[in-house]
């Protein structure tokens, strides 16, 4: 078999989705049906605590999420600042929350980068032709990219404020949005009487 298409039929076999469509030019993310999700939030420990029972309960109406510590496909940052009244009391908390999808499409480059360099040292392509040529810089280009463990896109920045009273609603409402725009899960409807 040509070693061309012995190697597009390996590179396929990694099952990378292409996109097309008009979400393709959004660059909208597939996410599988169990997507990991990592919450983090600034706050104080009680109201912490508070923020992401709130916010778990609103991805059990959204389905397909792991709320995980390690290891996250998104990371929802969300950082709170107190707005207190002239007794100190907190009337309302601001909220900016921020949504990071983590990099697989890197790791997936850097690893078919490898197959690339063992390609262009077994002398597998015909020597100076364009499509070894075009592979060289290629790989040359991507040896010279920074690698980072942590390389994450910002996909979405919102601030709110918003009364104390209405905080467990405004936690779910960041979880449904998040299942909405980029699951593209429909909120679950509870059965009734179900818990």
């Amino acid at each position: 078999m040509n070693p061309v298409m012995t190697f597009l039929v390996w590179s396929m076999s990694f099952g990378i989705p292409l996109q097309s469509g008009p979400d393709a030019a959004l660059g909208a993310a597939s996410v599988g049906p169990d997507a990991r999700i990592r919450i983090d939030i600034s706050a104080t420990d009680d109201l912490k605590g508070e923020i992401l029972r709130h916010v778990a309960q609103g991805f059990h109406s959204v389905g397909g999420v792991r709320l995980v510590e390690e290891d996250p496909q998104w990371t929802i940052k969300i950082v709170t600042l107190n707005v207190q009244d002239k007794e100190q009391n907190i009337s309302a908390l601001g909220l900016s929350v921020v949504v990071l999808e983590h990099g697989p499409h890197l790791d997936m480059l850097f690893t078919l980068t490898q197959a690339w360099h063992y390609i262009l040292k077994a002398g597998l392509l015909q020597k100076d032709q364009p499509l070894e040529v075009g592979m060289r810089q290629l790989v040359a280009g991507i040896d010279q990219m920074p690698r980072a463990d942590n390389l994450t896109v910002l996909s979405q920045h919102r601030m709110c404020l918003i009364p104390m009273a209405k905080l467990p609603a405004a936690c779910q409402e960041i979880a449904k949005n998040f299942g909405q725009t980029y699951l593209g899960s429909a909120p679950v409807t509870p059965v009734a009487g179900a818990q």
